[in-house]
């Protein structure tokens, strides 16, 4: 049987790494193009951020030219209550009432960020708003499988597709 008694393993495995060498000083000049680098990096992630949150400029609606329903001074008919517009950002006294099925209102109104926007009030159900730019006086908003508004004097959804004429460019699906 050999025995090891005259060899320390360790000593020989885990010394003599760099010994021979001095360690090697980092120029200042390094360090601070490299903490300049970071800040840089930081400003720039914090700018991103800030302009995430910034609303992009959309064109603003001009609810007389685009729906006939603004045509007329808002009625107690197109009143919405405020808990139901809370949280759509639709400006109170732009609502319209659009049309209505069994368990269910429709209103047109305009949000803060000036898009036209659809306010559904189902019975038993939460309000859900769908909304949608204008930009060249273009409407083309359909709201589920049930309603749709469009542009005036534009393309009608066919009839054989189930849909129905509600009121001037609002189209209900039977």
């Amino acid at each position: 049987m050999t025995t090891f008694d005259d060899t320390d393993f360790f000593s020989d495995a885990f010394t003599g790494f760099g010994a021979d060498q001095a360690p090697r000083r980092r120029s200042g000049m390094l360090t601070a193009l490299v903490l300049v680098a970071a800040a840089a990096l930081v400003a720039s992630g914090m700018i991103w951020v800030r302009l995430a949150q910034i609303p992009v400029a959309l064109p603003t609606v001009d609810p007389a030219t685009t729906l006939a329903v603004f045509d007329h001074a808002q009625r107690s008919v197109d009143t919405v209550a405020a808990d139901d517009l809370a949280g759509s950002l639709i400006d109170p006294a732009s609502t319209r009432f659009l049309a209505a099925t069994a368990d269910t209102r429709y209103y047109a109104g305009v949000s803060r960020t000036h898009l036209l926007c659809v306010l559904s009030l189902t019975t038993g159900e939460l309000p859900t708003t769908g909304c949608t730019s204008t930009e060249g006086g273009v409407v083309d908003l359909v709201i589920g499988d049930e309603l749709m508004v469009v542009n005036a004097g534009g393309p009608a959804p066919a009839a054989a597709d189930g849909w129905r004429e509600a009121g001037p460019q609002v189209f209900l699906k039977d």
